[in-house]
């Protein structure tokens, strides 16, 4: 069946690298399968488990799971040289706490519980800046839907871009939706990064090139 939807139900964005060397191919096929998401791997830490759409190179991800033992850590990342780096990360500082995987976040949010999930990042997603590639911005009443779906009550979607025109998008997709309360009392909720971690390297960019990022919290508050 069709939908009426505008907005496209998959992401849109590079995924294979221009070539991976023998070792990159090595960590694929011998190393990705032992932190390989999958149901039935996670278990909840102390019932937490907080998923990361798009970790690029996994710099927040990784920093998090080392600081949060007592938290369970998904990733996403369709870019394989940014999983394959992430691989790398993990298995040289024995992790236990990620896993990770290379397909659509969309739909593995599909295949997830309902409140499953006690936090989501999306940092720095891609502003798909042209009018016309709007609908395929991965922060939309769609999918702000299904954001709710999974995540458990009063659990936090945590949000950075440094481009304007989705940034005032996304506060408009999250104010219109009366299931989520924008955790903002003062400007530096709006403009400090609302968690602990090292900085990533789109990160780091933004700020060198005077893109100061902004930083959203958002708060589910009912079922």
């Amino acid at each position: 069946m069709k939908s009426d939807s505008p907005y496209v139900s998959k992401l849109y964005g590079r995924k294979k690298s221009r070539s991976l060397n023998t070792y990159s191919q090595y960590i694929l096929k011998n190393l990705f399968p032992k932190y390989k998401f999958e149901d039935e791997s996670v278990i909840a830490i102390d019932d937490n488990i907080e998923f990361e759409i798009g970790f690029g190179y996994g710099e927040h991800l990784l920093w998090q799971a080392i600081n949060n033992k007592n938290k369970m850590f998904i990733g996403a990342e369709p870019f394989i040289s940014g999983a394959v780096n992430l691989i790398k990360e993990i298995n040289q500082k024995q992790i236990k706490n990620i896993r990770i995987s290379t397909d659509d976040a969309i739909n593995i949010l599909d295949t997830m519980a309902d409140c499953y999930l006690s936090s989501i990042y999306i940092l720095f997603p891609d502003p798909w800046p042209k009018r016309r590639h709007h609908k395929r911005r991965l922060i939309n009443p769609n999918n702000v839907d299904k954001f709710h779906r999974v995540l458990k009550k009063n659990g936090k979607i945590i949000i950075a871009s440094d481009h304007k025109g989705y940034i005032h998008s996304i506060l408009l997709d999250f104010l219109y939706d009366n299931r989520f309360d924008w955790i903002c009392e003062k400007s530096s909720d709006f403009t400090e990064k609302p968690f602990p971690s090292t900085q990533s390297k789109y990160e780091k960019k933004a700020i060198k090139n005077n893109q100061n990022p902004v930083y959203f919290t958002f708060k589910k508050i009912s079922l």
